[in-house]
């Protein structure tokens, strides 16, 4: 076989359903080799589209993302995708073309060290130089991807190996089982534990990526331990459950209350406000999980520190606890938190008025489209609006640009990423109109393979034209009262969907408004 097709039958062998792609001559051995060993390939507009999708699609299925762009600036424009998901800490693959070894450095066609590129926003980046060696480094590579803190890595295939012949059969790659807490550490963060009063666990990306829901949630229930979730983990325990306090908008007053911080897979970054004011008093103590060492002390030392992996260790906590449960405490972190829930709602649900309100464009999105459907937030002022009220009632239903980078303009491709993951689901996109034109060329993409989602757009420009220019549904609302079914009208359409939302300017999100005080962060 020649190295696109074994390189094919190898991600088929990790069970790689879905590549996202944008092609080229470099990599065309290798799109022969997926259609032939049945893999979906998605041909997105632009190569940040498609790495960016892949990891909207890890983001929902809980696998591996995999997307491959030809050589040259199909590499350049593939950087940012990379740099999303790395910091994001989501398995991305990015399989690179590449010029024959023979013409490197000739001056030949997209002649470029991709590598050199992006080996600062990757885990790993390397070149093959020999069609038998595929193996060897595509394994590294998925090694290197998943193993420990997962992220992004990329290979370069250089088009003569992916042509040459080879008689290597691919292989499933075999991973070691992932570390717990050591007995004296474990020791240490369950006498704290049981000595505090108000403790709580804020849950993090890695939380999710370690599968660690299950176990997340029997040890909260144990101890009666309220948790809130950040990132990726929203939606481990979902919100409205006995011991989840939902998101740090509902859950973060409760952290100023804590006398005891369980950081499970996240690091005090600004997501987190760096684990200072506003968002931790400063008094309270500090158990840190996380499988990756450098994660461990950013910014503020713990009092216990567990290198391990989430799901490992919590189920370490979970069958050594015999505390007193924390009822009382729970009960009240319960209590404050639906207080502030009501509070946001009420920023929200009863506004009127045109142009539309942003909290009743967010309000809307919510109400139509359902506890099953994926919702995903992108922008600046709208996002926040939206991360302050989206919920999420089961992993990988919330995607938004939630990460320290700050990354706008990934809602449309994450929405196609989401679609291609669960094509059973309704997709609900809230953007900016900024954040729109970023990626409004894959409306074309999602039409082209039968993928609709619903973009609800806050804008004051006529993007729902764009939508049916594709054979899509388009809608322009500029009262409260027709935002709603005009979003339901979009979503039964069955077609990719743009709502356009007329919002009024100048009404800045609260949320928005604090964060603009918290200029150490820059």
């Amino acid at each position: 076989m020649h190295g696109g097709t074994f390189t094919a039958n190898w991600l088929k062998e990790q069970g790689v359903t879905d590549v996202f792609a944008l092609s080229g001559e470099h990599v065309l051995p290798l799109l022969d080799g997926l259609a032939d060993a049945g893999i979906d390939v998605i041909a997105c507009r632009h190569e940040q589209a498609a790495v960016l999708a892949a990891e909207a699609f890890a983001r929902v299925t809980g696998r591996p993302g995999v997307a491959t762009v030809t050589a040259g600036p199909g590499v350049t424009n593939a950087v940012t995708g990379l740099a999303v998901a790395n910091t994001s800490g989501s398995p991305v693959m990015l399989l690179s073309g590449k010029t024959s070894t023979a013409k490197r450095y000739t001056g030949t066609f997209q002649d470029m060290d991709g590598v050199a590129v992006v080996q600062g926003v990757t885990k790993y980046a390397d070149t093959v130089y020999l069609t038998d060696r595929l193996g060897d480094y595509l394994d590294r590579a998925w090694r290197r991807m998943v193993g420990g803190r997962p992220g992004a890595v990329a290979l370069e295939l250089p088009h003569d190996v992916l042509k040459g012949e080879t008689a290597v059969e691919p292989k499933k790659v075999v991973l070691p089982e992932p570390p717990g807490a050591s007995p004296a550490a474990l020791a240490s963060a369950l006498q704290l534990l049981s000595e505090s009063e108000r403790p709580i666990i804020v849950a993090g990306g890695g939380a999710f990526w370690s599968g660690a829901g299950g176990a997340l949630r029997a040890f909260a229930e144990r101890a009666r331990i309220p948790v809130t979730a950040v990132n990726a983990a929203r939606g481990l325990i979902a919100d409205g459950e006995d011991v989840s306090l939902g998101p740090l908008s509902e859950g973060g007053f409760q952290i100023m209350m804590a006398d005891v911080v369980v950081l499970v897979g996240t690091k005090l970054d600004a997501s987190v406000t760096m684990g200072g004011p506003p968002l931790f008093a400063g008094t309270e103590k500090l158990i840190q999980i996380d499988i990756e060492p450098t994660n461990i002390g950013l910014n503020r030392m713990p009092d216990v520190a567990i290198q391990g992996d989430a799901r490992v260790v919590l189920e370490q906590l979970a069958e050594a606890w015999d505390g007193k449960p924390k009822d009382a405490w729970l009960a009240q972190a319960k209590e404050g938190g639906g207080q502030l829930r009501a509070a946001w709602e009420a920023q929200t649900a009863p506004l009127e008025g045109s142009p539309v309100p942003p909290g009743r464009m967010i309000h809307e999105v919510m109400t139509q489209a359902g506890r099953e459907a994926i919702l995903i937030s992108d922008g600046g002022d709208i996002h926040t609006w939206a991360i302050t009220r989206f919920p999420a009632y089961r992993p990988g239903s919330l995607l938004a640009t939630h990460d320290a980078l700050g990354t706008i303009g990934v809602g449309v491709p994450y929405a196609l990423g989401a679609k291609a993951a669960a094509p059973d689901r309704d997709v609900v996109l809230c953007i900016g109109d900024g954040s729109f034109g970023f990626g409004a060329m894959e409306l074309e993409t999602a039409s082209r393979y039968g993928l609709p989602f619903t973009a609800v757009v806050a804008t004051n420009a006529s993007y729902e034209k764009i939508a049916e220019a594709f054979g899509g549904y388009g809608e322009r609302v500029e009262d409260a009262k027709d935002v709603g079914p005009a979003i339901r009208r979009a979503i039964d359409s069955g077609k990719p969907a743009v709502v356009n939302v007329i919002t009024q300017p100048g009404v800045v999100s609260p949320v928005t408004e604090m964060v603009g005080g918290m200029m150490s962060m820059l």
